[in-house]
């Protein structure tokens, strides 16, 4: 496009009056290349007119939450908390005098972070764009690359709107660099004068990007240095419960697998019994990713049968034929209520998935005394968890526990792993149960299961991540759950059916929780 042609487009076009004299000197360039003429005219082409808005809908966007999500109370209250933050900062006189944290939404793989932002794109009648993080080198990428334009405002390019709902998805999978750069990336991303005259290499002019509503998305919070944390606005979704499941899969998934496999969404359906099964024997997931792959997994395998003629597409799908369309169900550990093993404790951590039950296994052999500690990798980690057995050691007598036995035999204690950061010492709760039923010869209680640090001393303190493990505790069966008191206000945020189906057991020390 000759300058003439872009020049006229430039003054009909809604561009701001500074970038319209830093476009109008470039076209009058003698040197200009067409490279930078095709820069200009994208510039002219971006969306420089402002929408006007009104009050944002925060009922449509709770029905959105609390429908289709089932978000919990927590996480509703903080992004419409959020949504009407932004909201503010929009209409006030002097916005870049209001700053404003990028909303943080953490919750396991599978709860549908991503699918939440859109939701509230749609509520709020804007565009959605996903920024993938571990795509990026570093935090500079999102201003600026080589020859294009940063990601931010390539996603407005895309979207043809500065009020677009941007999401940051996957911080912990970014790379190391990027996590770096995590305080200086959400300072300048809640500093409103920065946004409001942000100029992107590749454009050469000064944009409004303190309209964007940027959503940040991570499996957990401890991805997030203290420091980082303290510049997000965090909205925690620990995991859905198998009856929310069951109607996530009704509502949309199986109607979207028949839709993206070209069927009709109302074609079949799974009687409740069926997606029961597929809940609690197909899967052991905090979120619904491995259910939506089994559903479109059966849909594909319903297709073939008809297809081949082997035999029609059935209007419903019973529990009978998950065999032959799903196969065979994974060994999932589940809880032995006859089991009378001694050295056994259920333990709840946190992984990447999610909540987990695992087990505290020790074992007895004839030795010097000596315990040894190591995680599911196989690891030592005697020395994180020495607290452990100097508690057991220092209060023999009140434990029940022999001074010759500690002498005579040496134990070898396996737990399961905790990547969470600042819990890894969680574990030593269940590992000193273990140790003692073993040591006392009773064993402990198949339905219970405990999380907890322990202290030199034998007092509890708190541990992280309780409404994942309690989630987790949920969907194995668990009736009983031993946790620290200082961890009682995080059982507040839980659902109701939660608190009907386990009874939990705050505990101050050691000998407390072995009564």
């Amino acid at each position: 496009m000759n300058p003439a042609e872009l020049a006229n487009r430039l003054s009909e076009s809604d561009v701001s009056d500074e970038a319209a004299r830093i476009l109008s000197e470039r076209l009058g360039d003698p040197d200009r290349s067409s490279a930078r003429a095709r820069g200009v005219a994208r510039a002219i082409d971006l969306p420089w007119k402002r929408s006007e808005t009104g009050p944002p809908p925060l009922a449509a966007i709770r029905t959105a939450l609390v429908s289709d999500h089932y978000a919990p109370a927590a996480v509703v209250s903080a992004i419409l908390g959020h949504v009407v933050a932004h909201h503010a900062r929009a209409t006030v006189t002097e916005p870049s005098k209001v700053p404003l944290l990028p909303l943080c939404i953490c919750g396991p793989d599978g709860v549908r972070k991503t699918s939440i932002a859109r939701s509230i794109a749609n509520a709020l009648g804007r565009p959605c764009g996903v920024i993938d993080l571990a795509q990026l080198n570093s935090a500079e990428e999102l201003w600026q690359r080589n020859d294009e334009p940063g990601a931010l405002m390539s996603v407005i390019e895309k979207a043809k709107s500065a009020d677009a709902v941007v999401v940051l998805a996957g911080f912990d999978r970014s790379t190391a660099r990027l996590r770096e750069e995590a305080s200086a990336l959400f300072a300048r991303i809640s500093d409103a004068d920065h946004c409001a005259n942000f100029c992107d290499p590749f454009f050469g002019v000064p944009f409004d990007l303190s309209r964007l509503l940027i959503i940040v998305t991570s499996r957990w919070p401890q991805a997030f240095s203290g420091v980082d944390r303290g510049l997000l606005n965090v909205a925690e979704f620990p995991g859905l419960l198998t009856s929310q499941k069951v109607q996530m899969a009704n509502r949309t998934m199986i109607p979207e697998a028949l839709v993206d496999h070209g069927l009709a969404a109302d074609m079949l359906s799974l009687d409740e019994n069926a997606l029961h099964v597929l809940i609690e024997s197909y899967t052991d997931e905090a979120g619904v990713r491995c259910l939506d792959e089994l559903i479109r997994r059966v849909v594909r395998e319903l297709i073939v049968a008809s297809t081949l003629g082997d035999k029609p597409v059935p209007n419903v799908i019973q529990s009978e034929d998950l065999f032959e369309l799903a196969g065979r169900p994974p060994a999932f550990p589940k809880i032995d209520r006859e089991s009378q093993l001694r050295g056994q404790t259920s333990v709840l951590v946190v992984d990447e998935q999610g909540g987990h039950r695992g087990q505290a296994s020790a074992v007895l052999m004839p030795g010097p005394g000596r315990v040894t500690i190591y995680d599911s990798t196989g690891t030592d980690i005697s020395k994180r968890l020495s607290m452990v057995s100097a508690v057991v050691r220092s209060r023999l007598s009140d434990l029940g526990v022999s001074a010759r036995f500690m002498q005579e035999f040496e134990m070898q204690v396996a737990v399961p792993s905790n990547p969470l950061a600042g819990d890894e010492a969680s574990t030593g709760l269940a590992t000193a149960i273990s140790i003692v039923s073993l040591a006392r010869d009773r064993p402990v209680d198949p339905e219970l299961a405990a999380t907890g640090t322990l202290t030199v001393d034998g007092r509890i303190e708190p541990t992280l991540g309780v409404s994942h493990k309690v989630l987790a505790a949920h969907r194995t069966g668990v009736r009983r759950v031993l946790l620290p008191r200082g961890n009682e206000r995080d059982l507040d945020q839980l659902p109701p059916r939660v608190h009907d189906d386990i009874t939990f057991v705050p505990v101050d020390d050691i000998a407390q929780a072995l009564q």
